[in-house]
């Protein structure tokens, strides 16, 4: 039998901008690596204000110009149920965290909650580890919120393959001591 995906979601305010960045940022670098059976990428935001609706026009330029794909995204809310199926819930700043944790209903679910830019090793030396909402801004914001976004997806990249090799390895010590006579 073989072990449920491990299971990343971004999460952001409204689902149409900085989430929407990291899921189909992340789910083609997942796709890219030869991983899409083993990792799960998904986003929602904090908030219902954009339900069912298309991720801000801006945000598909950006991905677009880039060579990613996000005209198939549909904005959705967290669910406070995912905790039970995610491994990794990546909050775009410090609101989110804070919102986050008050949904989460136990320590473990609570434990799962991380900024994105926790794994961009250059944002946690300069301690900037918040992404800051495009929203309100022009092209140059969408822009810097992008290349934010996708440095921080290639070390949670290196993050789920970290645990994917330890759950590989676990299963194989169970195999070797479940075969020794």
């Amino acid at each position: 039998m073989s072990p449920r995906p491990v299971h990343v979601t971004f999460v952001c305010s409204g689902n149409i901008c900085r989430s929407p960045m990291g899921h189909v940022i992340l789910q083609s670098m997942v796709e890219e690596a030869g991983l899409a059976d083993h990792v799960k990428v998904s986003s929602s935001g904090t908030g219902d204000w954009h339900v069912g609706e298309q991720a801000d026009p801006r945000t598909i330029a950006i991905l677009a110009a880039h060579g990613y794909d996000a005209s198939r995204h549909r904005a959705r809310e967290f669910d406070p149920e995912e905790f039970d199926d995610v491994d990794l819930v990546l909050a775009s700043d410090e609101g989110h965290v804070r919102t986050l944790r008050r949904l989460a209903r136990t320590p473990l679910n609570r434990s799962k909650i991380r900024l994105v830019r926790e794994f961009d090793p250059e944002a946690v030396a300069a301690g900037t580890l918040e992404t800051g909402d495009p929203w309100y801004g022009d092209e140059s914001h969408f822009a810097r919120c992008f290349a934010e976004v996708e440095r921080a997806c290639r070390g949670i990249l290196q993050h789920v393959r970290d645990q994917l090799d330890g759950q590989l390895a676990g299963r194989l010590r169970d195999r070797v001591d479940w075969e020794r006579p």
